[in-house]
């Protein structure tokens, strides 16, 4: 017997810890994990000294196709997730059209299935839109839903009525809704102060956007979720007061779960000196006791998720922000990065290697309904599959990224830890350097 793929002799990250082994796949699936006695291969991949990942599952990404092509596309955005050892990306409905109608949906769902060369999903937009839209959007694959508690689009933004009615609908669809938490009374009436104040370098976006309006916002979601039975999840978590909140919800026996990125691990608004409009996102960057406590929630189990919430502008937007902070938009290019820095964290004892395959695979699968076909490296399941070379140094520069912006919140960073390959249900994608993937080779996940 001929196979298509042999992993070999590498050190497996499975459910039941680390083992050393090799990794065989055919027709796309995991069918076995072995340590002697290996079939003939098609296709070997020498994996020792190596770690072999399943493939990350980045469940918050903003790929700014249709709409802003410019910015980022499906296939340019996921050339570099297969780069950065992403294998699944879940898209957010903040494109234009705004994925809140079954045609926008199934618009989105065809440029995808052309462009990508990474698999795919795509989270439906809940704002103020009739109940029928959210049943059809379900049925259609969405793997979950996002409100935004602060937004410039209605269609997205959702008041406390609209929350509730949605909180009910998803519940009995057994689907998560996701929450940008921050409230807009708050933030609106900040931003009026900011301008009155003639503050416009780049701390006054951290200054002028309190920890607090993400506190409310959280604990609001959470008790509207409790009354509801909704599967609540926050996204891009910033501060201790919200994880407190979490912490204490789900203490209550709540099912809530929440998400953080590297954009407030690794940076504090100090970064923001430094890096200016590149290191803007909103929620903002916060302090350094913040930060800590996003580690112990990451580490402990509160926080169950992480995802890059990878958001590109261009060089020309971000630049404006030099000026006037306010001026440049929020978000950065960061999916091929994420896991090359959180490799380096591994190496600097910050995070488990264990832990983060349940953070940035494992979690982001059952969120979205996609496990055990995506998650783990488990028999039966999808062949999606990260070999790392832990000892492999890096130096971030935007000129080396797969993306079409250039530009990266990290530049210059250096670290040890990056992908020697990614394969999608067993087709390799990304090796040694070199993207292999074609457009087209990604498929459309929906919920099991």
């Amino acid at each position: 017997m001929t196979v298509d793929v042999v992993i070999r002799d590498g050190m497996l990250v499975t459910p039941s810890g680390i083992v050393e082994g090799s990794l065989v796949i055919d027709e796309g699936k995991i069918v076995g994990i072995v340590r002697s006695g290996l079939p003939k291969a098609d296709t070997v991949i020498d994996a020792s000294g190596k770690m072999v990942l399943p493939g990350m599952i980045d469940m918050h990404v903003h790929l700014r196709d249709p709409g802003f092509p410019e910015r980022e596309n499906f296939e340019s955005g996921t050339r570099a997730a297969a780069a950065g050892g992403v294998t699944t990306v879940v898209d957010m409905p903040n494109t234009v059209p705004a994925t809140v109608t079954l045609e926008a949906f199934q618009e989105k769902k065809g440029i995808a299935s052309r462009k990508s060369l990474v698999d795919f999903a795509f989270i439906g937009g809940a704002g103020e839109i009739p109940t029928e839209s959210i049943i059809e959007l379900a049925d259609a694959g969405a793997t979950g839903f996002k409100s935004f508690l602060i937004a410039r689009f209605k269609e997205l933004a959702a008041s406390d009525y609209t929350l509730l009615r949605h909180m009910r609908t998803l519940a009995d669809l057994g689907l998560p809704l996701l929450v940008h938490a921050e409230n807009q009374s708050i933030v609106d009436s900040y931003m009026k102060e900011a301008e009155a104040s003639g503050r416009t370098d780049p701390l006054a976006h951290c200054d002028y956007r309190p920890a607090i309006a993400e506190v409310e916002a959280t604990m609001r979601c959470l008790a509207f979720a409790r009354e509801t039975g909704a599967h609540l999840h926050v996204c891009h978590m910033s501060t201790a007061g919200a994880v407190d909140a979490l912490e204490l919800a789900q203490a209550g026996g709540q099912y809530a779960t929440g998400e953080t990125s590297t954009n407030y691990l690794l940076f504090t608004r100090e970064a923001m000196e430094e890096r200016g409009p590149y290191a803007k996102v909103d929620p903002p960057l916060r302090t350094r006791e913040d930060q800590l406590r996003l580690w112990e929630a990451l580490n402990s189990g509160v926080i169950e998720v992480l995802a890059s919430d990878h958001a590109p502008y261009t060089r020309e937007e971000k630049e404006a922000g030099w000026a006037n902070i306010f001026k440049a938009p929020s978000g950065g290019v960061v999916i091929e990065t994420t896991l090359p820095l959180m490799l380096d964290a591994v190496n600097r004892d910050l995070i488990s290697l264990e832990r983060l395959v349940e953070v940035f695979s494992s979690n982001p699968a059952q969120v979205n309904g996609l496990y055990p076909r995506k998650g783990d490296l488990l028999l039966g399941s999808d062949a999606d599959v990260v070999v790392a070379d832990m000892d492999k140094p890096f130096k971030i520069r935007g000129e080396d990224l797969h993306t079409i912006q250039k530009i990266t919140p990290y530049e210059g960073i250096k670290g040890t830890g990056a992908p020697y390959a990614t394969l999608v249900r067993g087709s390799v994608v990304y090796m040694d350097g070199q993207v292999t993937g074609k457009p087209g080779n990604g498929a459309f996940q929906r919920p099991l």
